[in-house]
């Protein structure tokens, strides 16, 4: 007996008993479409993830700076120690591999620009800033070796202190007040822009649209008398090199403080593999509850295929009477099942990707599906209505016809 008779006595049999087909595939298009939404949803929030920290300088980059503790007398100590200008030429000098080596200094300050002012955080770097942070000028220039080594009051102002200050007016060239100093506007940074998924209408990168840049030797010898370091930011050459460095640059850094773990050196690549550790973590457990969907679907199945074979009895007497195989009705009744698990799987499926549509247009969610998903959750849904249906169909191949035919 052919395979497709046997689909074809399947979707007979499944249209004239909609009611129990509906009830039968209810469970697998559940779990279908959840799996499918979890795997997407997952994947999505993994990937924006990945997009953020490459728009904050990418895996390569590593930060130094001071430990943050609850505990007020450590605070005060760690602050006594913090990092200096020396320090960083000696890390320079220590570690010449370093790749776009950018201290930094920050401060909150106000600026003035006619009768307009802004409150903003004010950062003191190198030329390397941008790289290190792939944070770059979208107008004018950036803040040059020449600046550093002349101490030159020049700025690069994000593009809401543009909007703040200057409005429609050309802000190139124009001086702005900071802390009674003049400085000369030379750049406006490019506009950062991420969606982060329930944050709909708003840029959770804007605060870095609210900063503005000077040269560090301006910050520390012209607006402060201080030579303190808020934190250094680099990168290396490839992903070998992030963990020997990281160990190398804390072994150094805590000799430089007699022992003393006042700094701490942050990699990129570490927040990547809690991020995928955690995707992985949540992946599962949403994996299991979706599992559980299915689960509960296979019973379903099993219960609702025990009532057919007891029904069709008559039907498996009389087949098995003119020469239909015990062989022949257990491939009937698996492929009956499993045809009917592919066909929830497949409507699951379409449901799981129009949820995704909806949860993206209406919650600004990031969801990512790929054509691996849905064959995973397709085999799956098949791989439950096989197991769900085996038990029926085995009852149904082992029933003896002459039985059956009497008790009829």
């Amino acid at each position: 007996m052919s395979i497709f008779y046997n689909i074809k006595l399947g979707i007979v049999d499944m249209v004239h008993n909609v009611g129990r087909t509906l009830i039968t595939m209810l469970g697998v298009i559940l779990g279908t479409m959840s799996i499918i939404a979890v795997l997407a949803i997952v994947q999505g929030g993994r990937e924006q993830s990945i997009r953020w920290l490459e728009e904050r300088g990418g895996v390569l980059k590593l930060s130094i700076d001071t430990k943050w503790t609850f505990d007020l007398d450590k605070r005060s100590q760690i602050y006594d120690q913090r990092l200096m200008l020396k320090d960083m030429r000696l890390i320079r000098n220590y570690f010449p591999d370093l790749l776009n080596f950018s201290p930094e200094s920050s401060k909150w300050l106000q600026m003035k620009y006619k009768d307009k002012n802004y409150s903003t955080r004010v950062n003191g770097v190198f030329p390397a800033y941008q790289e290190a942070d792939n944070f770059h000028i979208g107008e004018g220039r950036f803040i040059t070796e020449f600046d550093i080594e002349q101490a030159n009051r020049v700025i690069a102002i994000g593009v809401r202190v543009k909007d703040a200050l200057f409005g429609k007016e050309n802000a190139l060239g124009r001086n702005i007040t900071i802390r009674n100093s003049q400085f000369k506007v030379i750049g406006i940074m490019e506009e950062k822009k991420m969606e982060i998924a329930g944050w709909r209408g708003h840029n959770p990168m804007d605060w870095l649209n609210r900063q503005s840049f000077i040269p560090l030797t301006t910050m520390i010898k012209k607006l402060f008398a201080d030579q303190s370091i808020s934190e250094i930011n680099f990168q290396v050459a490839s992903a070998e090199m992030v963990k020997p460095t990281q160990e190398r640059l804390s072994q150094f850094l805590k000799a430089l403080r007699g022992g003393e773990e006042i700094f701490e050196v942050r990699a990129n690549s570490d927040r990547l593999e809690n991020i995928q550790k955690s995707s992985r973590d949540t992946q599962l457990i949403l994996m299991i509850v979706g599992g559980i969907s299915l689960i509960v679907g296979g019973i379903v199945i099993t219960n609702i295929s025990l009532a057919s074979v007891k029904e069709r009895l008559r039907e498996i007497g009389v087949r098995m009477a003119v020469g239909a195989k015990r062989k022949d009705i257990l491939v009937q009744f698996l492929i009956q099942t499993t045809f009917m698990s592919l066909l929830g799987g497949i409507v699951g499926v379409i449901m799981g990707l129009a949820l995704l549509r909806a949860l993206e247009k209406f919650l600004s969610s990031p969801t990512s599906a790929n054509p691996n998903m849905i064959i995973i959750a397709l085999v799956l849904s098949v791989g439950v209505g096989f197991v769900a249906g085996f038990f029926p169909a085995m009852q149904a191949s082992r029933s003896d016809p002459i039985k059956i035919l009497r008790y009829e």
